[in-house]
């Protein structure tokens, strides 16, 4: 049973919500708060997370870690867990630890993600052992990712995760890939390069991946990709993008490829991926150019939307930052864009990180200073 903590509303701290008509001995608890997580309304489970969010941080910690751990409710659970992740970073690592082989098979996931995005070499072991058991369609992309975070340096993850390229069901061998890719494991180069020859449903995640790899052995494969006239020709162009090669012929050839005259969706979401893809990399040429085309294009505007939605789920700072360069006007429109993303992606974990960068950001910067003015704006129209 957890302690009954009071919530206090403290004003100068609500970074996106004004100070609420209630007084603090009328808040409710925490307990309850984190109860309504699971409630069947959307305004109230809304409303809980975003004042547990805004709750002093220590009585929060010890709360949802207590439920995320011990709680009866499945889902509310899974929640506490999210929440607490934007909290303290010891402590989710503690309740990560705790629940890597629970019943919950979400908070595993989140637990899976929480180690992708903070490695945990320790684990190496004891995570490559789940990879021979794991097989829940969305947990087992979210393991893949926590092994590969643990780095090159370690023979028994590449040992495991190499196979794990050319085997099994093609979303396990997508998320390996897409994994590898982003952790930069070179060790993998090789068995990514042999599905990036490949026609198939891996050869868009196999060439990007190469991008993201980086080093000499792989451009000459991206160029041969490059120079086919079909869609994985543009998915290669965003690969040499991600290689240092001409980035600005890359985003335009992209951009026109999406409004040509009748572009098969097929096209269209390669080059919108591939966009994403050259975002994510910190190139904000590529986040214009997909704001551009939702305006342009409004057949394209939910397949843009995600674009930037991933982004900003994959690396927040990269789109806070961009967004802070923005006039307020296009700021507006992004912003509209990113809030349907959120509503459609159902990325719970991702947009808390998103948050709580946000938040972050917000307390570095000094009182009453743009930065923090930005930030408030932005987690108020997110919601958060």
């Amino acid at each position: 049973m957890i302690p009954r903590l009071t919530l206090a509303i403290v004003v100068a701290a609500s970074v996106a919500i004004p100070a609420t008509a209630q007084s603090p001995a009328a808040a409710p608890d925490l307990q309850t708060l984190i109860g309504n997580l699971g409630s069947l309304d959307y305004a109230v489970r809304t409303r809980a997370a975003r004042q547990i969010r805004r709750a002093p941080e220590a009585a929060a910690v010890v709360a949802l870690s207590t439920i995320a751990r011990t709680g009866s409710d499945e889902y509310v659970r899974y929640r506490a867990f999210v929440l607490l992740s934007a909290f303290n970073e010891r402590a989710t690592t503690e309740a990560a630890r705790a629940v890597l082989r629970d019943r919950n098979d979400r908070l595993r996931q989140v637990a899976y993600q929480w180690f992708d995005r903070h490695p945990d070499p320790q684990l190496a072991d004891a995570l490559v052992r789940l990879l021979q058991t794991e097989q829940a369609e969305f947990v087992r992309p979210a393991l893949i990712g926590a092994v590969a975070a643990i780095g090159d340096g370690n023979a028994l993850v590449q040992r495991a995760l190499i196979p794990e390229v050319g085997r099994g069901l093609d979303m396990f061998r997508s998320a390996a890939i897409e994994s590898l890719g982003e952790h930069h494991a070179v060790y993998a180069t090789d068995a990514i390069v042999s599905v990036a020859r490949i026609d198939g449903p891996l050869q868009d995640d196999a060439v990007i991946a190469l991008g993201r790899l980086g080093g000499l052995p792989v451009q000459p494969v991206v160029r041969e990709i490059a120079r086919n006239a079909g869609d994985i020709g543009l998915t290669a162009q965003a690969s040499l993008c991600l290689l240092g090669e001409a980035c600005d012929a890359a985003i335009k050839s992209l951009t026109d490829a999406v409004v040509a005259p009748r572009p098969s969706q097929a096209r269209v979401r390669a080059a919108i991926a591939g966009l994403t893809a050259i975002a994510e990399d910190g190139k904000t040429g590529a986040l214009e150019a997909l704001v551009g085309l939702a305006s342009r294009a409004a057949t394209v505007r939910d397949d843009v939307a995600l674009g930037i939605g991933t982004v900003g789920i994959r690396k927040p700072e990269v789109l806070l930052a961009w967004l802070g360069a923005q006039s307020a006007e296009e700021r507006r429109a992004s912003l509209a864009l990113l809030k349907d993303a959120f509503d459609a992606l159902e990325e719970d974990f991702g947009e808390e990180q998103f948050y709580a960068t946000a938040r972050a950001s917000y307390w570095k910067a000094a009182e009453g200073s743009p930065t923090r003015t930005l930030m408030a704006s932005i987690i108020d129209t997110l919601e958060f």
